[in-house]
Formats: structure tokens, sequence, C-alpha cells
């Protein structure tokens, strides 16, 4: 059989089932003064739960601990590497950066960079300095797009701001957003990719399951793009829908847009489009165990699924519990990962909503776009390391989950289940993310 006008829709047949899902209708009998309140209740309730956890007051970010923000500044000053202070200490340079031609570049996609130039008239006006930012654009940038397009999306999908709310919590502080929020405060480029990357998400399943009118989800998926590459996968059921709603060459040219600068910043550093120099990130540096992964089995290989799995799905926590005269001391010990479904329980709904999701096309190809990323994710030589009592990686589908299933979180048991899994993991998270 071919692909051609006629096949391919068939394929994604569903999607003709009806133009798109509509919002619910309660959305529209609600009065707009009761979706500002439920929105901000949904700030307060933040504030009170996560407020000690990520302390927006104290979030930084500066060149010297961030490649992504250096990396900025030395495209402002005309070069693609990162000056180093100590260039005999380049065994020291700055973690997952490459050592290339006794040079150091950034890995990570390049969001951050770009930003950093595009703020840096503002940051020569205000603090005649580029190789930070002001606290003031980072958390508007990195923080308040999470909650603001997170109530947005899931008030859509339920058609209500409360339970939007109640969603929009459980989402920020039950899952392994948490704690990528505390790390971001203090500008680790990883974590902070991870939440910049979530707003992306939420957009490109906003449109999926909405209008999909194709440029939303351009957008959307170029921010998680530019923040964590795997999600590049998500192109497959956009070209998909772009096929079956005519608008292929839109999705195309969107597409060329997004990974053009990507392939560009890997062939001038590392003389290879498809080279994102994660290889050189060991050079010059002691082994250890993620390292010795890579090394005999490289950056990717089926040989790390049952391990990768494992920690993903059923390592359980491992707390170090010591009780003091007025508290209990809990640390997670186990800095490999632990399974999404013990720390975030409200993700069953991926397996409980099944009969429903899977009946409504645009909600079952977006559950489907997500495995070949959760494969490429089990597939890669780290397991997401250094994340103790959580998944991070199971970020990159996390939100699509969220938003599918939304929707089916309430009513009878489903609203106690939904209570029940949102105080478990709010206490759960609350417990192992230290305060900032």
């Amino acid at each position: 059989m071919t692909l051609d006008s006629q096949t391919l829709p068939q394929l994604v047949d569903a999607m003709d089932q009806s133009e798109s899902p509509p919002p619910p209708s309660a959305i529209s009998r609600e009065p707009r003064w009761y979706a500002w309140a439920c929105f901000l209740l949904t700030l307060a309730g933040l504030q009170l739960a996560l407020g000690p956890k990520i302390r927006l007051s104290q979030w930084k970010v500066q060149a010297s601990a961030n490649s992504g923000v250096a990396e900025g500044e030395s495209w402002l000053n005309g070069r693609l590497d990162i000056p180093q202070e100590r260039p005999d200490l380049l065994r020291e340079r700055m973690h997952d950066t490459a050592l290339v031609n006794e040079k150091v570049y950034n890995v990570f996609p390049p969001l951050m960079g770009f930003l950093t130039v595009a703020l840096a008239p503002l940051h020569r006006y205000l603090i005649d300095r580029t190789d930070m930012w002001l606290a003031l654009p980072y958390v508007l940038l990195v923080f308040w797009p999470v909650p603001i397009i997170s109530f947005i999306v899931f008030r859509r999908q339920t058609g209500d701001s409360a339970w939007a709310g109640l969603l929009t919590l459980a989402y920020m502080g039950g899952t392994a957003l948490l704690p990528n929020l505390y790390f971001a405060g203090s500008g680790n480029l990883g974590q902070t990719n991870h939440v910049l990357s979530q707003v992306g998400l939420l957009i490109f399943a906003a449109d999926m399951l909405g209008r999909r009118r194709i440029w939303p989800s351009l957008i959307g998926l170029t921010i998680a793009v530019w923040t964590r590459q795997m999600t590049i996968l998500y192109a497959l059921p956009l070209i998909a829908v772009a096929w079956q709603k005519k608008r292929l060459m839109l999705c195309l040219a969107g597409l060329a847009v997004m990974v053009a600068p990507l392939l560009t910043l890997n062939y001038l550093k590392f003389g290879k489009p498809w080279d994102s120099g994660y290889q050189y990130i060991y050079v010059g540096r002691e082994g250890d165990g993620i390292e010795e992964r890579f090394q005999a089995h490289g950056l990717f290989s089926a040989h790390f699924i049952p391990e990768n799995a494992y920690y993903m799905h059923i390592e359980p926590p491992q707390l170090d519990i010591e009780p003091t005269l007025t508290s209990l001391k809990i640390t997670e010990t186990n800095q490999m990962g632990t399974s999404l479904w013990i720390t975030s329980p409200l993700l069953l709904f991926v397996f409980l909503a099944a009969p429903s999701w899977f009946r409504d096309g645009p909600r079952r190809l977006l559950i489907l776009a997500t495995l070949p990323v959760m494969l490429g994710l089990l597939c890669y030589h780290s397991t997401g390391y250094l994340q103790h009592g959580y998944n991070r990686f199971a970020l990159d589908f996390i939100p699509i989950w969220l938003a599918v299933i939304a929707g089916q979180t309430r009513g009878g048991w489903r609203t106690w289940f939904t209570l029940g899994c949102t105080a478990w993991a709010l206490l759960y998270f609350q417990a192992i993310v230290p305060d900032a």
C-alpha cells in the first residue's frame, strides 16, 4: 500500500470524526469573574504549597553556571565556543559541556542562548552586562508561562476552572516538574530546559486537541525541540494531521525553520549537522557509571531499555528518614530515578481512562505519539542521572498525558481517586524536594 492523499487520511481516520473536540460547554456558562477567581486561587495554592521550594524572589541565572547563557554571550562576542578563565583546567569546565580541539562548547539545545541574545539590549541598558539575566525577565519567561498555560489547557479540557486549578497544582507540585523548578531557580540549564519545554508541549497538545490550526502546534513544538531534542518525534503526528488538514506545506516549512538552527549549530561546532556533541561531554573527565554505559554501548542503544524502563516505571523510592525533635528529615538516596507511577499516581488515568481516549481520534493520536518519545528516552545511555526520587525525562510526555486525561479525572470515584493521588504526590514531592 502506498501513502497518498487517500490512504494517509485513513491512518488518522479518527480525526475525521469531528473538526475538533470543542471546548466543554461548561466553559461558556462560567462567569468570567469565576474563571479569574479560580486562577488567582490556583496561584495562591501554588504559593502556599510550592513557595518554600522555589522562592521566585531568589531566582537567578548567569553564564558561569549556565552554558546556554554562556553560549549566547559568546555569540554576542562573535564566537561559538565558551571561553575558559583557566584553559589549563578543562577537566573542571562546566557540567555537560563538550570538549573538542581544546575548545568548550554547549551541547544543550539553543533556546536559552537565543533568549540571552534577545535580552542583551535590555541588559546592556540596565546593568551594562549580558552574561547574566535580571531576575524579573528570568522569572517571567521561565516560570510564569507554566501556571498560565497549564490552567488554560486544563480548563479547556475539563470545562471547569476550579478543576483546572486543581490539576495545575497536581501537575506543578506532584510531578517531576517541581524538582526541576527548584533547580531552575539557581539557573541549572538542564532543569531550566525541562521547565521551558513544558510550555511548548502544552501549547502543542492544546492545538492538537483543539482546532488543529497547525501553526500553534509548530510554535509549541519549536519551544519544546529547542529545549529537549527528543520531542522532535512529535513532528510525526503533526505531519499526519497537517496532511489530513491540507496544510502540509505550512507544517513542513515550520519544521524546516525549527530544525535549521539546530543543524547549523551542530555543523559549525562539531562538523556534522547530525552531531549534537553529546559524546564529547566525557572527554577529559574521570569516568563514572553513566560514562561507562556510553563507552560500552554508545549514546543510544536497545541495550539500555531494560534498565531505563526499570528506573522509569518500577523503581520504588529509597528514602532515608532521620527523625529530629521537631520534624522528620527525609532524603531520597537513589539518584538514578524512581517510578513515575509511584511518585505521580494521577498518571494511572492513562490506563483507567483508556476506553475513553482510545475512542477519540485526536486524543488517541497524542497518546500513541508519546510512545516513540518514550522509546527514544529508554534507549538513551543515561536514565536522567542525578534525579533523586523522580524521573525527569518523563516530563517529555507527562504534560501530553495530563492534557489528554484531564477531562476524565472527575465524576464519582474518579473525583476521589484524583484527590487522593494529588494529595499523595504533593506530600511525596514536598518530602523529597528541599526548601530553596
